[in-house]
């Protein structure tokens, strides 16, 4: 099966059930990027250098890239920034609220890690793992993000709804 959404659309399917958490101001895709715009001062439990952040600088804007998709695992080259400053330090920081948002809305805890990049951090999504609490019988075999879409290929076998 071959599946191309504008990022919206599968935003709105991801969000069917519960919305997206409040520190998430906007999420778009440009191309084949995918900009989204955070609200540290909305991250709950964001921990002190977070908190000190967040009074600081308030919304960051990251940039997403799709770097690969291998194993089940996406993986982003990321760049983040506060006020035209650099901020990719304090995507250490997001990804304990983050997982936990994810896990809010019934994913398994630790789906999102950061990685050291070449130059930018790496984030690695462990999509596969993501749909396999929602769905059997489906496996991700391409993920792509390009012309504002996401595109997925995928093997599909006897499905069954989980929840």
């Amino acid at each position: 099966m071959q599946l191309s959404l504008p990022l919206d659309e599968a935003l709105a399917l991801a969000a069917a059930k519960k919305p997206l958490p409040p520190f998430v101001r906007s999420l778009r895709c440009e191309g084949s990027t995918i900009v989204v715009e955070v609200d540290l001062r909305l991250v709950p439990d964001g921990g002190t250098a977070l908190r000190l952040a967040a009074a600081a600088v308030g919304t960051v804007t990251a940039t997403a890239v799709l770097t690969g998709y291998a194993g089940g695992v996406a993986t982003f080259e990321v760049t983040a920034q506060a006020r035209s400053i650099p901020a990719h330090k304090l995507l250490n920081h997001l990804t304990g609220p983050v997982n936990t948002a994810l896990a809010r809305q019934g994913l398994p805890e630790g789906l999102v890690e950061i990685r050291k990049g070449d130059g930018d951090p790496v984030v690695a999504v462990r999509v596969q793992e993501a749909v396999a609490t929602k769905v059997t019988g489906v496996t991700l075999t391409d993920l792509a993000v390009h012309d504002g879409a996401v595109h997925v290929s995928a093997r599909i076998e006897k499905v069954t709804l989980l929840d």
